[in-house]
């Protein structure tokens, strides 16, 4: 028998996608889960507080999928490259769910402002991104890979901002990631290498 909070998550994701945040109802939901509306709410008592614990699953599904940098066991810089690229690429189904989904994520962020709920919930996808870019830079420092003057900080932010561009410019004109690991790529390449001589 399938957990039935999987469940009511992935029903959650499929309505977001058809409906956007602002138009999904508990009976949507509902629907897309095959349940009745009332064995819903025996679950969560409201939208919002369905969408809190939506935030939290993606959370959990986000942090499984890009992982945590261990200086013990990665190589800085592979594990910065392959994490950026995997916050900029999430799991696409073939179809434009990705897309989709976006649009419902940023309309979800959108109610930041006024909810701090939601603010607190995704500050930690940003905090995530912030300790193992950070962290990947600073090992990168320390082993010669990257300048000396490089600010882990200042490269964690950068990831950030190009983070949210790239899932704007992908909900509004239809851009691929691909552009903007590209000019990650590139930062990497021209302002954090150390050069031939720097690496070990």
């Amino acid at each position: 028998m399938s957990d039935p909070s999987e469940d009511i998550m992935r029903a959650t994701f499929l309505a977001l996608c058809e409906r956007g945040y602002a138009d999904v109802t508990m009976r949507d939901i509902a629907e897309q889960a095959d349940r009745s509306k009332a064995s819903l709410h025996y679950h969560y008592e409201s939208k919002h507080g369905l969408m809190l614990a939506f935030l939290d699953h993606l959370f959990e599904r986000f942090t499984d999928r890009v992982g945590s940098f261990d200086p013990a066991a990665d190589d800085p810089d592979e594990f910065l490259r392959a994490f950026v690229d995997d916050v900029l690429h999430p799991p696409d189904d073939g179809d434009d769910s990705v897309r989709q989904f976006r649009t419902a994520v940023l309309e979800i962020k959108a109610q930041a402002p006024y909810d701090e709920a939601f603010r607190e919930r995704l500050a930690r996808f940003d905090d995530h991104i912030t300790e193992n870019v950070s962290a990947a830079v600073a090992a990168g420092i320390e082993a010669g890979v990257y300048r000396e003057s490089v600010d882990p900080e200042a490269v964690a932010q950068f990831v950030l901002t190009l983070a949210d561009g790239a899932q704007s410019r992908h909900v509004v004109a239809g851009d691929d990631p691909d552009a903007a690991m590209a000019a990650f790529e590139a930062h990497v390449d021209s302002h954090l290498l150390a050069g031939p001589e720097g690496r070990p």
